[in-house]
């Protein structure tokens, strides 16, 4: 198992990674005629996208994908940018479609972090939304953003305990293995931020 990398929110100039969603986003490359494909274990998705939240709402200004079969159209009149030589790493072996700027018509909460803190990783999946020292949620009507949350607070509280109480990964117990794994790779509110009485209203 992996790590996962995820969608990336830009916000105020700081880049936050996704830890929840409470639906998801209508994006799918396949509408611009793109299949993606897992090019490593970190994407199985095959594509991660950066956004941009301002006054202009909630917008897909880049998308990192591995197409299959190599067919790459352009996107909103933008061609794709193939990884840059010697720099793996920089897009893990996917194609960037740079400066897209599609607005999303999004209705819902996302929940992203900054500040990862590194001892907290763990090797499977979306890291969990305690681990970071900033956790914001962005709420959105119709691609607008129309409040934003701090549970950087609560994110450290979660910590203190697993602090007094490291037998639990998430501060609970584990019910078993399987559990564990599909959590990890869960965006789902319920199960990222059981800690947090504002995830009940998602179930």
């Amino acid at each position: 198992m992996t790590g996962q990398v995820g969608d990336i929110y830009r916000y105020f100039g700081e880049d936050y990674t996704i830890v929840a969603i409470s639906n998801p986003i209508e994006f799918d490359p396949a509408q611009y005629g793109i299949i993606p494909e897992a090019a490593n274990t970190a994407c199985w998705a095959g594509y991660w996208c950066e956004y941009d939240i301002s006054d202009r709402g909630i917008v897909l200004s880049n998308l990192y994908v591995n197409a299959k079969d190599a067919n790459y159209p352009p996107i909103n009149g933008v061609s794709v940018q193939a990884e840059p030589i010697g720099k793996y790493y920089a897009y893990m072996g996917h194609h960037l479609y740079k400066g897209i700027d599609i607005p999303m018509d999004y209705t819902g909460r996302i929940v992203a972090g900054a500040g990862f803190l590194s001892k907290y990783y763990i090797h499977m999946g979306y890291q969990r939304a305690w681990a970071y020292e900033t956790l914001i949620e962005f709420v959105f009507d119709k691609g607008c953003l129309v409040e934003t949350v701090d549970y950087s607070i609560d994110a450290a509280k979660i910590r203190r305990g697993i602090l007094d109480n490291p037998a639990g990964l998430d501060g609970r117990k584990q019910e078993d293995v399987e559990k564990f794994v599909a959590d990890s790779f869960s965006l789902d509110y319920r199960v990222k931020l059981w800690w947090l009485d504002r995830a009940k209203d998602n179930a």
